[in-house]
């Protein structure tokens, strides 16, 4: 049978790397046995959905390149029919009615704690007379689960068999006191109407799978099969987070980061196809992809090793192509376009030194205007050199000269000027970086100089001899 499987984002948030990695993982699996991929909004939370994270969701995915089959379905859009099955539970003798307050729980969740004893739930309202709930019919009340006396256990595709003591789950809320129901029932019923073969998801819920089991075998439903994959952690070993860099995908898309890149380096933490290779196209991802190749220890997610990988990415594009994503980055970065083919000469020289589509911008202002400041390193090593002045004034009158103004004419008349001084053309080439872009490094010296052409060569020569003389 050909697997149905989903993801399952809450809108209370932006789309998380952690969110990505599993949705990556669920969309693999699919696509490598020819299945269904859905999409499912879990926005039963009221007060902390909002519609707009709702689109940044669903823009984060597509961007990934993580078509969904089928979707987005909203689970807001089902309340009744999860009160329908909150009522069959109860029908069934499987839940009964809590009358108690959230302020009464916390009461009695400390009370419990100051005595040492178990936080869970301890069933109050499970044996209350016709006299009591009388007394409390106009009291909002939400619906539990009761959880019956035993083991509950399931066969996990990475953990294999996992049990708990029913002891340890207390009688949890499965359509609360709003009429909204709880995360684990609308799960169970959504999965089930679905159609959900396989859940791929974090580690993290665990826990609610053996509440999900117990509801599977309450309605008499084949629960889906199950993997829980290690969940990603930050290079401190701690649970990702903000400190670690940017979690959301399209913070991500913002640094400059390539949709395909982060797609690669997603799908191997916490899986390996095998090899030593880690640079993979979507198709061989999808062709290499098993679950049965899957970690059981959590993966540290390293951004430099994510902007290592977006580098080599970057290497493979064209100039064209890699020109559009720079002028197509979310924010405005780049200063007014000059003509194209100039800015393809600098997309061409930069290619080789970028890690981040924004460093297009980081490496080529002086492209675009000449230099307000020189680097104070670079000014103590060059520019204090007694002879730089002389030095710089007579590369300015052979730049002059060049009636062919190409890379192999400037290094020419540069290399023959060096040697007709006596000295080394690393010193010349250094101040003339210097006098021209500010900066003490940078992509060859010579393509600089044909990019930037005569006119500006000469201008910005000028202004740094002025500089040498203050």
């Amino acid at each position: 049978m050909k697997p149905v499987t989903r993801i399952a984002p809450s809108p209370t948030g932006f789309l998380h790397v952690g969110t990505a990695h599993t949705a990556l993982y669920n969309w693999l699996f699919t696509r490598k046995h020819g299945g269904k991929f859905i999409l499912r909004i879990e926005d039963t939370d009221i007060k902390r959905s909002d519609s707009a994270m709702s689109d940044v969701i669903i823009e984060s995915l597509k961007w990934l390149g993580l078509k969904w089959d089928d979707g987005p379905y909203f689970q807001s859009d089902k309340f009744p029919i999860y009160k329908k099955y909150a009522d069959l539970l109860l029908e069934k003798g499987k839940g009964y009615f809590c009358y108690c307050t959230p302020e009464e729980l916390e009461e009695r969740k400390k009370e419990a704690i100051s005595q040492k004893k178990t936080r869970k739930y301890d069933r109050k309202c499970l044996d209350l007379s016709d006299f009591e709930k009388e007394k409390l019919k106009d009291r909002p009340k939400a619906i539990r689960f009761f959880i019956p006396d035993g083991k509950v256990s399931f066969e996990d595709g990475l953990h294999n068999k996992v049990e708990r003591d029913s002891q340890d789950i207390e009688d949890f809320v499965i359509l609360k006191s709003d009429g909204t129901p709880s995360y684990n029932l609308a799960c169970v019923v959504d999965d089930y109407e679905l159609g959900i073969t396989n859940v791929i998801r974090g580690e993290d819920h665990l826990v609610n799978t053996f509440k999900q089991i117990l509801l599977y075998k309450a309605f008499g439903w084949k629960p889906p099969e199950f993997v829980h994959h290690p969940m990603i952690l930050g290079t401190d070993r701690s649970k990702l987070s903000k400190r670690h860099g940017a979690v959301s995908v399209l913070d991500y898309k913002k640094q400059g980061i390539l949709s395909e890149a982060l797609v690669n380096f997603l799908a191997l933490l916490g899986w390996s196809p095998g090899n030593d290779r880690e640079i993979m196209l979507r198709d061989e991802l999808i062709e290499l992809f098993s679950l049965d190749r899957l970690s059981l220890t959590a993966s540290v997610f390293d951004i430099k090793k994510l902007e290592w990988m977006n580098g080599e990415y970057i290497k493979k594009l064209g100039d064209e192509e890699l020109l559009d994503r720079v002028l197509n980055l979310p924010e405005p970065r780049t200063p007014n376009p000059e003509p194209r083919e100039y800015m393809l000469k600098i997309v061409n020289i930069l290619k080789p030194r970028m890690q981040k589509l924004t460093d297009f911008v980081k490496f080529s202002d002086y492209f675009f205007e000449d230099p307000t400041q020189y680097e104070s390193e670079g000014v103590d090593k060059y520019f204090k050199i007694p002879e730089v002045s002389q030095r710089l004034s007579l590369v300015k009158d052979r730049f002059s000269e060049l009636k062919e103004f190409n890379v192999e004419a400037i290094e020419s008349a540069v290399r023959k000027l060096a040697s007709e001084l006596g000295i080394k053309a690393a010193l010349l080439i250094h101040p003339i970086r210097l006098a021209l872009t500010g900066k003490t490094g940078g992509p060859s010296l010579f393509h600089i100089v044909e990019i930037l052409g005569k006119e500006a060569v000469i201008r910005r020569l000028k202004k740094a001899l002025l500089f040498l003389k203050t």
